[in-house]
């Protein structure tokens, strides 16, 4: 009788496995392989950006009011995760992370669920300084053009006086620095009022006027993600 694998089988009696010897063996992860989800709560602003792209909604918090603050608990439950990396990706401050760990077996609901605690106080709202007034500036003479009557010298002259008024010195002179709070700051002679940073607030928190050019934040609405300042295409917002 022929046995035709009797001699496969015997060569293979004195030869090295072919097969992942796990779990006796350590097997390394795929690169860029998307695995348990890291959360490091020290990071987390509570923007809730990684809960409105979540496809699964695998991600949950609650708040707990204290004296000191909000305490707030972000929970990941892997069971409903589908490991896209959409969190990893809009959160612009690292809080997440997807890890090449793959042990995920669980025998009960508790070891799916990856949360941290964290404590977010509330802002304080520093008073702003007065500003020292500006020295006058030197009035400017007004050359009359060629043809201009009298009330056209008139108009020319009062457009000067405008252009050149202490108020429109100190505006143009004026820095624009971040904030004690980290909420957003725009620069006026940088922005060209496109609206896409008041598109693409979570908390539609800006109101954004093209027409009349008009920037507004809604401070007590903003959670200082940071998606405004990301996305402005002339770095018009300040953090």
């Amino acid at each position: 009788m022929d046995f035709p694998f009797v001699k496969e089988a015997i060569s293979q009696l004195f030869s090295k496995p072919s097969c992942a010897m796990y779990p006796a063996v350590e097997s390394v992860a795929a690169p860029r392989y998307r695995g348990r989800i890291a959360f490091d709560p020290t990071k987390c602003i509570n923007c809730m950006m990684c809960e409105r792209v979540c496809c699964g909604g695998a991600i949950t918090h609650t708040v707990e009011k204290t004296e000191e603050g909000d305490r707030i608990t972000r929970s990941f439950n892997l069971g409903c995760c589908t490991f896209c990396a959409h969190c990893m990706d809009f959160c612009n401050h690292g809080a997440i992370e997807l890890t090449q760990d793959y042990h995920m077996i669980a025998t009960k609901e508790e070891d799916l669920i990856v949360s941290g605690t964290f404590l977010k106080k509330p802002p304080v709202k520093k008073p702003v300084p007065p500003k020292a007034p500006a020295a006058p500036a030197a009035p400017k003479e007004t050359k009359a053009e060629p043809g201009a009557s009298g009330s056209d010298l008139e108009r020319q002259k009062g457009e000067a006086d405008v252009k050149s008024s202490p108020k429109a010195e100190t505006e143009r002179s004026a820095p624009v620095l971040p904030r004690d709070d980290g909420k957003p700051v725009q620069d006026p002679a940088k922005c060209i009022y496109c609206t896409i940073c008041a598109r693409k607030c979570p908390a539609g928190a800006l109101t954004v006027d093209r027409a009349a050019k008009t920037w507004a934040l809604d401070e007590d609405a903003c959670v200082a993600c940071g998606t405004c300042a990301s996305v402005c295409p002339k770095k018009a917002i300040l953090m």
